[in-house]
């Protein structure tokens, strides 16, 4: 009976994942060394906790599928192993800007889809990890520390690589 309903609920947590559209791909910063913990639901029970291994360089990248207030539905993998569920979003889940020089121009849009919207420019930033607060296929809302502000806007989603070890170039 125990292995018919841990199948029945390993199923239906992939069902949730899998039969849903990812939003944005993620990954938590490399030197992010906090927990991560996985519940079963928006503020609900916590199922695991993981954290990114840092000496071994090995780091947690993960599908974003959906977005609930402070939290997101993933699928999370590290170690070779994909864990689903919840976690709450923090400034440690984003992305890195695709083909990063060490200093760029980064230009964000007050709204998504929206060229013509108020542009929001960062001179000469210095590139580095961007933190994602919103996403989809075509755009993402992310922020970025700059000059001792938090800055936040969209950002058409393909300039973004969602990777640790590389620019996505």
């Amino acid at each position: 009976m125990k292995y018919i309903l841990t199948s029945l609920l390993l199923f239906i947590t992939c069902q949730t994942v899998f039969g849903q559209t990812v939003l944005c791909d993620a990954v938590i910063y490399w030197k992010y060394d906090g927990v991560i913990k996985i519940y079963d639901e928006p503020n609900g029970t916590q199922q695991i906790s993981l954290k990114n291994d840092i000496e071994n360089e090995n780091f947690a990248s993960l599908k974003i599928v959906e977005i609930r207030d402070k939290f997101y539905a993933v699928a999370l993998s590290l170690d070779g192993i994909t864990h689903y569920g919840w976690i709450e979003k923090g400034i440690y889940i984003g992305a890195f800007m695709k083909n990063e020089k060490e200093y760029m121009d980064l230009t964000f849009y007050s709204k998504p889809n929206d060229k013509l919207s108020e542009v929001i420019e960062i001179k000469n930033w210095k590139a580095s990890f961007v933190t994602i607060e919103e996403c989809g296929p075509e755009w993402t809302k992310v922020s970025v520390d700059y000059n001792g502000k938090r800055i936040t806007g969209w950002i058409e989603s393909a300039k973004l690589c969602a990777n640790n070890y590389s620019t996505c170039s």
